[in-house]
């Protein structure tokens, strides 16, 4: 018998590959997957109202100049084909009040084949109160984007490495510098994130003598957790939640996050306003597998103590209370 060619075996290999679509690429992406999911934990809230929780205990062992502000961040997906790929905006606030926007910018994530890395590109707003989320013209100017909006440094790319279950980025040593003279500054961005976590070091340092200048004035990093959001209702009854009233008063489709997150209502029948707020907690003070739980808290504005507290497990799909004058349901449907 005839022996066939070893040619006509690789063809045939080569063939089988083609019909299903897997091509020997030598210019193939080795980040993509960690690109993918990078840019997928990246997208959404989070909130260290938990760190913050731990630091205003009276048995907490730290410096009170330590302590850490109340952080909220959040990232949007944004389709800026003109940038990149995986582009992003971020907005912060501090103290759980939305006016106080600490931060604005645009981030973009590529790949970087040569380091094995994900490089995070920085990029500062021309005109940023336009772009705020609550501003009315944010839909349109995040929508309409190009570079001609933006501006940069040169040198304060972050650089990613994935490290297990970890994303770990930093900027590289004093390439971020800004200021002048004597005032000549580098900026340290160290950056963790992960599935449900988001934490940061912001600093800068003068290049004359590597002195601290401005941020935390410890290494220790805000600490956020990723957020989920609940739709709330609250209801005040003038004699009891069986007996209706034309008093009655219902708050429906309120939107509060579950870490740390508040909604205001006011009671109509005696003018008292109060809030609840959502917390799942990782309680860090027992080495319990049952030790994290998740609770709803109801409390007056400016009294000492809560009016109300309903606990369940943690991630609870659904947590609430009833009274006789008020009751309250808050539910996830993400």
């Amino acid at each position: 018998m005839k022996k066939k060619s070893p040619l006509v075996f690789v063809c045939v290999i080569a063939g089988i590959f083609q019909c299903l679509g897997m091509h020997m690429n030598p210019s193939a992406d080795p980040n993509l997957r960690d690109l993918q999911l990078l840019a997928k934990w990246f997208e959404g809230a989070f909130d260290n109202d938990e760190q913050l929780w731990v630091e205003n205990r009276s048995d907490w062992q730290g410096n009170p100049e330590e302590k850490h502000d109340r952080l909220h961040s959040m990232h949007k997906r944004v389709l800026a084909d003109s940038i990149g790929n995986y582009v992003f905006y971020v907005e912060e606030f501090l103290n759980d009040d939305p006016k106080k926007i600490s931060r604005q910018r645009l981030v973009s994530f590529e790949s970087a084949v040569d380091t094995l890395g994900i490089i995070m590109k920085i990029y500062f707003l021309k005109d940023a109160p336009k772009f705020a989320l609550n501003a009315p013209t944010h839909g349109q100017a995040i929508s309409n984007i190009t570079k001609e909006d933006l501006f940069g440094l040169e040198g304060c790319d972050v650089i990613f490495q994935r490290i297990g279950d970890q994303f770990h980025g930093s900027m590289r040593n004093k390439t971020c510098q800004f200021g002048k003279d004597d005032a000549l500054r580098y900026s340290v961005h160290d950056l963790i994130l992960s599935k449900d976590k988001y934490w940061r070091v912001d600093r800068t340092f003068l290049v004359k003598d590597d002195s601290f200048w401005k941020g935390h004035p410890n290494n220790e990093p805000h600490k956020l957790r990723r957020v989920n959001y609940y739709t709330c209702d609250v209801s005040f009854y003038e004699k009891a939640y069986y007996l209706p009233s034309e008093k009655d008063k219902k708050y429906q489709g309120l939107r509060v996050h579950d870490q740390g997150g508040t909604a205001v209502v006011e009671n109509p029948i005696d003018g008292k306003t109060y809030f609840i707020q959502l917390r799942n907690k990782q309680y860090p003070f027992y080495a319990l597998e049952d030790s994290n739980f998740f609770f709803l808290r109801f409390k007056e504005e400016g009294a000492q103590a809560s009016t109300a507290l309903a606990f369940g497990e943690p991630m609870a799909k659904t947590i609430g209370f009833q009274m006789n004058w008020v009751s309250a349901v808050c539910e996830c449907k993400e």
